[in-house]
């Protein structure tokens, strides 16, 4: 009998939710039991185990198998920004205002920590460093350690009271994105978590140590669980990935006669004892007879931090190509050929979630690409139990390459599916969102409000009002050159954009959207020119923002400035630092930059940063460069603490 290879395949999305205030969206009862959705649930071992098998017996044609490889803040400090208020979202690097907790970057053989950095020579190679900050002195110092054998890495980290919760892995297939949809391309592969009690950060001490089968993706927290979210698929020895003949059907299936549904599971060790990861009951498979199952199996188990040994797991066995997280549900989407169009579509499933209770509640349809990598989740929203998506059909045919369209999705009172309660544009309202040839960049959703940024040239400005979830229209519209790549709701009233300015440079630009449907624009910043880049236009994390100090609002971005005459010139690499004034008398609102953090180095060579945080405490900022923390004031950025 063919045995299962440790861990191969996935995409696993922890999701971790926090207390922090607010109260859930009531979910309803949900529809009725005995209706059927676009999954359904396992009844018998059986259907599971044929749906897993008959994904390996799928022909697929050569293109098929081409195109398969193809801010929250507590008090005076800032700590992770996040998309929705009440998810955390993990990071390398975090703050809960006494101590910084620093994880060593993640590479394919990783990881180190410059002892001379952190002047600790006894300080072990691979390491969480756990700093004790002293904002009123701008300093920090080294306050424990928390070693990292060979050939693991953190992907992350939450905080919660007196705990540490690690989530770990082996590999790094860098975003999840395109190539996370094909099964093909895994090698067998672990993730996991690990419970630390840090309450003594010189002596933190491991509680729970768990390796699960699959690959790490994504993660969130709300209040007390931990959701992961597994993606994973059996490697099993013999056996021909990419089926494109008859015979080598044949093979597959005479291989699987003599595989057990136990080898096809992902396992998972809590403390070292292997049990299965999920039960079968507790999964879905695709509700059509004439479907074909698929060899990934999606899992979303709930852990709680103050009981991380109790978790409960669901799985679905379909491919998962990103997810989004509110405060009430995750929704996967997954990518499929149209059956009519020269293009993908998108399939939408909805997991609600209340503590360590997840249960399916529908899916749906739609004629698009909704998620493409990187922080394409700010496609998707949730308000008053509705979704709100943004998808892209691509026709490179057609003179008008890219069209957009927003769906409101509603969950179905009478069986479990998402109904599609409106569209945009449509035949009532049939403006574009965009212009033609214009891609999709920055989105972000506030309440009733979608605010989208499509760009070729120049910069567009949509503005559409959700206030009417059966009737969306586009409220208005500002055009300006560049193009913002991420988005920040500042108040009802403003908005800021952060991306490339026309010369290349990076550009941020504050929007007044107090009258919606006439946009504006109170002033822009341009840093350099051509060449230079921010990683906070790609990784939220990468920005922080700190509201109301005495009335303004600060937030710092790290950036690499090239000269803005377009020489390519280096100019400088450190964290800048900007202003909001005046943000409740939107007409008078002004955006100003207050200097830069720019750490000293040695040597001509141009600095290289892989990874850039930033926490703001009253008016210290802690600036991390990798691994390496440093300090300066808010009042005097040039004066620069460190490296601790």
């Amino acid at each position: 009998m063919n045995r299962l290879l440790p861990g191969i395949l996935l995409a696993s999305v922890s999701l971790i939710i926090a207390a922090c205030g607010g109260s859930a969206v009531d979910q309803g009862p949900g529809p009725d039991p005995a209706a059927q959705g676009l999954l359904k649930q396992v009844n018998d071992p059986a259907e599971l185990e044929q749906s897993i098998k008959s994904g390996f017996l799928a022909i697929r044609s050569a293109q098929e198998v081409a195109d398969s490889l193809a801010a929250a803040t507590s008090g005076n400090f800032t700590g992770t920004y996040t998309q929705e208020a009440r998810v955390d979202e993990f990071d390398a690097v975090r703050y809960n205002g006494s101590h910084l907790y620093v994880a060593p970057r993640r590479y394919f053989h990783c990881c180190y920590i410059a002892t001379d950095a952190i002047g600790a020579s006894s300080a072990p190679e691979r390491s969480i460093r756990i700093l004790a900050t002293d904002p009123a002195n701008g300093s920090a110092s080294l306050a424990g350690t928390i070693p990292l054998e060979d050939g693991v890495s953190i992907q992350g980290m939450y905080l919660s009271d007196d705990r540490m919760f690690a989530l770990t892995g082996t590999s790094i297939y860098g975003t999840f994105g395109g190539t996370w949809a094909d099964f093909a391309i895994w090698a067998p592969e672990k993730l996991g978590y690990r419970v630390y009690d840090v309450a003594d950060p010189a002596n933190p001490q491991l509680e729970v140590d768990v390796t699960i089968d699959g690959v790490f993706v994504e993660s969130r927290r709300i209040g007390d669980t931990v959701y992961i979210v597994s993606r994973y698929a059996p490697w099993i020895a013999g056996l021909d990935y990419n089926v494109t003949t008859v015979e080598q059907q044949a093979t597959n299936q005479a291989i699987l006669d003599g595989v057990s549904l136990d080898e096809l599971l992902p396992k998972i060790a809590v403390n070292g004892v292997s049990s299965t990861l999920v039960a079968p009951d507790r999964c879905f498979i695709t509700n059509s007879d004439t479907a074909t199952g698929y060899p990934v199996i999606t899992s979303i188990t709930a852990v709680p931090i103050n009981n991380p040994t109790n978790f409960s797991t669901t799985c679905y066995n379909q491919e998962a190509y990103g997810a989004y997280v509110s405060e009430n549900a995750i929704y996967f989407t997954e990518s499929r050929a149209s059956a009519t169009l020269p293009q993908y579509n998108t399939r939408i499933h909805k997991f609600a979630l209340s503590n360590t209770s997840i249960s399916y509640r529908g899916s749906v349809d739609v004629a698009g690409q909704v998620w493409r990598g990187g922080q394409a989740d700010f496609r998707m929203s949730e308000f008053n139990g509705d979704l709100r998506v943004l998808s892209t059909q691509f026709d490179w045919s057609s003179q008008d390459r890219f069209d957009h369209k927003l769906y409101v999705l509603r969950e179905s009172s009478t069986r479990p599916a998402l109904d599609i309660i409106s569209e945009l544009p449509n035949a009532d309202r049939p403006e574009a969102i965009g212009k033609p040839n214009e891609a999709l960049y920055g989105v972000r959703f506030l309440a009733d409000r979608a605010y989208v940024v499509t760009f070729q040239q120049i910069d567009p400005l949509y503005v559409i009002d959700l206030q009417d979830p059966g009737d969306p229209f586009i409220a208005g519209e500002l055009t300006v050159t560049g193009v913002s790549d991420f988005l920040h709701l500042v108040n009802d009233d403003l908005l800021l954009g952060l991306g490339t300015g026309g010369n290349g440079g990076i550009k941020l630009e504050l929007f007044d959207v107090s009258n919606i449907s006439q946009p504006l624009s109170r002033g822009s910043i341009l840093l350099g020119g051509r060449g230079s880049y921010s990683e906070a236009t790609y990784d939220r994390h990468a920005f922080t923002y700190q509201p109301d100090v005495d009335g303004i609002d600060r937030f710092t971005i790290p950036a690499d400035v090239y000269a803005s005459d377009g020489s390519y010139l280096f100019v400088e690499s450190g964290l800048f630092l900007f202003e909001i004034r005046d943000k409740d008398l939107p007409a008078l609102a002004s955006l100003s930059s207050v200097g830069s953090i720019v750490p000293p180095r040695t040597g001509s060579t141009i600095p290289y940063v892989d990874r850039s945080r930033a926490f703001i405490h009253n008016d210290t900022v802690y600036y991390i460069r990798d691994e390496t923390v440093w300090a300066a004031s808010w009042i005097s950025p040039t004066i620069v603490n460190g490296p601790f």
